[in-house]
């Protein structure tokens, strides 16, 4: 059985969190659209992302014609002016709604960022982290979710990151403001636009 999960947020969006747990036969029943992708964890990923934002857009009355991806892999509604935006780290899929431009993205809190921080972080935000695991995921998912709405290449070092709250951000990307929330899900990260 589906398990979806939903978030309010401000405004018209809507952001549903799905853990799947169904085989890849249950979930291609359930879609739509077809998938040749090999990767079994990568093919449930791609069938429950276009099945939860058909679901999401029944509830908010949108016509499903499905999802195209622009030449950056941006994905958007065929022939609908309303924004998506979709992320997943196994089990978990995430989607959101808006009329607005909108961006989200699922992180786990893992040791591995560690690792590669100097790539996507400031020195300044390498300082207000330190080495917190979970405030390392956070600045990771809030870079992602910013710049899913770019929708282009940009570094990820590129966006800056202001600490307003625990789980409340602002994020700057070529000279554009964006309000970021983020909370913890069963050990991941789940940031979005405001």
């Amino acid at each position: 059985m589906i398990q979806i999960k939903k978030i309010k947020c401000s405004g018209n969006s809507i952001i549903w969190i799905w853990k799947v747990e169904e085989s890849v036969e249950k979930l291609k029943i359930l879609s739509s659209e077809h998938s040749k992708i090999i990767n079994e964890k990568k093919r449930k990923e791609f069938y429950a992302s276009r099945i939860l934002i058909e679901k999401m857009c029944k509830k908010l009355k949108i016509k499903f014609n499905g999802i195209f991806k622009d030449s950056n892999g941006k994905p958007f509604l065929k022939g609908s002016s309303y924004s998506i935006s979709i992320s997943h780290k196994f089990p978990y899929v995430v989607a959101m709604i808006d009329e607005k431009n909108c961006g989200i993205d699922i992180e786990k809190i893992d040791g591995k960022i560690e690792k590669i921080k100097s790539k996507f972080l400031s020195d300044e935000e390498l300082k207000i982290t330190k080495n917190d695991i979970i405030e390392l995921t956070k600045y990771w998912s809030i870079k992602e979710s910013t710049y899913k709405l770019k929708g282009a290449t940009v570094p990820l070092k590129k966006i800056k990151i202001k600490k307003i709250s625990e789980n409340y951000f602002e994020s700057f990307i070529e000279g554009e403001q964006f309000e970021i929330s983020t909370m913890e899900i069963d050990r991941h990260i789940l940031s979005f636009t405001n």
